[in-house]
Protein backbone atom coordinates (compact mmCIF):
# COMPACT_ATOMS: atom_id res chain seq x y z
CA UNK A 1 0.00 0.00 0.00
CA UNK A 2 2.97 2.34 0.93
CA UNK A 3 4.38 1.97 -2.77
CA UNK A 4 1.42 2.58 -4.43
CA UNK A 5 1.06 6.02 -2.69
CA UNK A 6 4.72 6.73 -3.25
CA UNK A 7 4.48 6.18 -6.92
CA UNK A 8 1.18 7.92 -6.94
CA UNK A 9 3.14 11.32 -5.31
CA UNK A 10 5.58 10.80 -7.56
CA UNK A 11 3.79 10.08 -11.00
CA UNK A 12 2.07 13.38 -9.95
CA UNK A 13 5.43 15.13 -9.44
CA UNK A 14 6.88 13.96 -12.85
CA UNK A 15 3.30 14.67 -14.63
CA UNK A 16 3.67 18.63 -12.97
CA UNK A 17 6.71 19.22 -13.94
CA UNK A 18 6.72 17.57 -17.30
CA UNK A 19 3.18 20.21 -18.17
CA UNK A 20 5.31 23.33 -16.79
CA UNK A 21 8.09 22.55 -19.21
CA UNK A 22 5.95 22.72 -22.00
CA UNK A 23 3.69 25.48 -21.37
CA UNK A 24 7.30 27.35 -20.75
CA UNK A 25 8.38 26.42 -24.02
CA UNK A 26 5.05 27.08 -25.52
CA UNK A 27 5.18 30.51 -24.16
CA UNK A 28 8.83 30.95 -25.48
CA UNK A 29 7.67 29.97 -29.11
CA UNK A 30 4.32 31.79 -29.25
CA UNK A 31 4.53 35.07 -31.88
CA UNK A 32 1.81 37.71 -31.46
CA UNK A 33 0.50 39.24 -35.06
CA UNK A 34 1.35 42.55 -35.72
CA UNK A 35 -2.20 43.92 -36.31
CA UNK A 36 -2.92 42.25 -33.03
CA UNK A 37 -0.24 44.59 -31.43
CA UNK A 38 -1.55 48.04 -33.29
CA UNK A 39 -4.72 47.34 -32.08
CA UNK A 40 -3.96 46.87 -28.43
CA UNK A 41 -1.58 49.66 -28.16
CA UNK A 42 -4.06 51.96 -29.91
CA UNK A 43 -3.90 55.26 -31.55
CA UNK A 44 -0.78 57.72 -29.75
CA UNK A 45 -2.30 61.12 -28.46
CA UNK A 46 0.09 64.17 -28.42
CA UNK A 47 -0.15 65.65 -25.27
CA UNK A 48 -2.49 67.75 -24.67
CA UNK A 49 -1.68 71.45 -23.82
CA UNK A 50 -4.83 72.62 -22.52
CA UNK A 51 -5.52 70.41 -19.95
CA UNK A 52 -3.18 71.18 -16.65
CA UNK A 53 -3.48 70.65 -13.17
CA UNK A 54 -1.87 72.79 -10.38
CA UNK A 55 -2.14 71.16 -6.44
CA UNK A 56 -1.71 73.76 -4.40
CA UNK A 57 -2.74 71.43 -0.88
CA UNK A 58 -1.47 68.99 0.36
CA UNK A 59 2.03 69.13 0.13
CA UNK A 60 4.15 65.99 -1.31
CA UNK A 61 5.79 63.79 1.29
CA UNK A 62 3.46 65.72 3.81
CA UNK A 63 2.52 63.97 7.28
CA UNK A 64 -1.21 64.65 8.81
CA UNK A 65 -2.47 64.17 12.37
CA UNK A 66 -5.85 64.34 11.10
CA UNK A 67 -7.41 61.79 8.63
CA UNK A 68 -9.64 64.22 6.52
CA UNK A 69 -7.54 66.47 4.90
CA UNK A 70 -8.61 69.32 2.30
CA UNK A 71 -7.34 68.93 -1.25
CA UNK A 72 -7.25 71.92 -2.95
CA UNK A 73 -6.07 73.11 -6.44
CA UNK A 74 -6.70 74.94 -9.81
CA UNK A 75 -7.51 73.56 -13.22
CA UNK A 76 -9.31 74.47 -16.71
CA UNK A 77 -13.25 75.23 -15.42
CA UNK A 78 -14.64 72.57 -18.16
CA UNK A 79 -12.55 69.62 -16.46
CA UNK A 80 -13.44 66.96 -13.90
CA UNK A 81 -11.22 66.16 -11.16
CA UNK A 82 -11.22 62.75 -10.12
CA UNK A 83 -8.96 62.32 -6.40
CA UNK A 84 -8.58 58.78 -5.98
CA UNK A 85 -7.34 57.42 -2.72
CA UNK A 86 -6.67 53.97 -0.29
CA UNK A 87 -10.09 54.19 0.82
CA UNK A 88 -12.36 56.38 -1.76
CA UNK A 89 -12.48 57.93 -4.80
CA UNK A 90 -14.07 61.31 -5.00
CA UNK A 91 -15.58 63.32 -8.11
CA UNK A 92 -15.56 67.14 -8.13
CA UNK A 93 -16.62 70.07 -10.54
CA UNK A 94 -14.43 73.13 -10.59
CA UNK A 95 -15.70 76.19 -9.69
CA UNK A 96 -16.06 79.10 -12.90
CA UNK A 97 -12.22 80.09 -12.12
CA UNK A 98 -11.18 76.65 -11.84
CA UNK A 99 -10.57 75.96 -8.62
CA UNK A 100 -12.08 72.75 -6.70
CA UNK A 101 -11.58 71.31 -3.05
CA UNK A 102 -12.31 68.52 -1.25
CA UNK A 103 -11.93 66.46 2.01
CA UNK A 104 -10.91 63.57 1.91
CA UNK A 105 -9.92 60.79 4.12
CA UNK A 106 -6.80 58.94 4.57
CA UNK A 107 -5.49 55.92 5.81
CA UNK A 108 -3.25 54.71 8.45
CA UNK A 109 0.48 54.96 7.40
CA UNK A 110 1.56 56.01 3.80
CA UNK A 111 -1.50 57.30 1.06
CA UNK A 112 -1.16 57.52 -2.53
CA UNK A 113 -2.75 60.38 -3.63
CA UNK A 114 -4.03 60.45 -7.31
CA UNK A 115 -5.77 63.81 -8.63
CA UNK A 116 -6.95 63.29 -12.06
CA UNK A 117 -8.42 66.17 -14.24
CA UNK A 118 -10.26 65.07 -17.21
CA UNK A 119 -11.03 67.32 -20.16
CA UNK A 120 -14.50 66.92 -21.81
CA UNK A 121 -12.53 65.54 -24.91
CA UNK A 122 -11.32 62.86 -22.82
CA UNK A 123 -7.68 63.86 -22.36
CA UNK A 124 -6.20 64.34 -18.65
CA UNK A 125 -3.62 65.71 -16.60
CA UNK A 126 -2.40 63.97 -13.13
CA UNK A 127 -0.87 64.35 -10.08
CA UNK A 128 0.70 62.19 -7.64
CA UNK A 129 0.65 62.68 -3.86
CA UNK A 130 2.12 60.78 -0.88
CA UNK A 131 0.25 62.02 2.27
CA UNK A 132 0.83 60.16 5.80
CA UNK A 133 -1.01 59.70 8.57
CA UNK A 134 0.49 59.35 11.87
CA UNK A 135 -0.21 61.18 15.44
CA UNK A 136 3.56 60.44 16.57
CA UNK A 137 5.30 62.95 17.99
CA UNK A 138 8.33 63.91 16.33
Amino acid sequence: MRERIVIVFIAIAIGLLVTTLIFFLYQQTKTIPQRAINTVAGPTKAPAANVYLSIDAPSDEQISDRRSIQMKGKTDPDNIIIVSTNIEDEVVKPTSDGRFSVTITIDAGANVIVIRAIAPNGEEAFDRRVVTFSTEEF
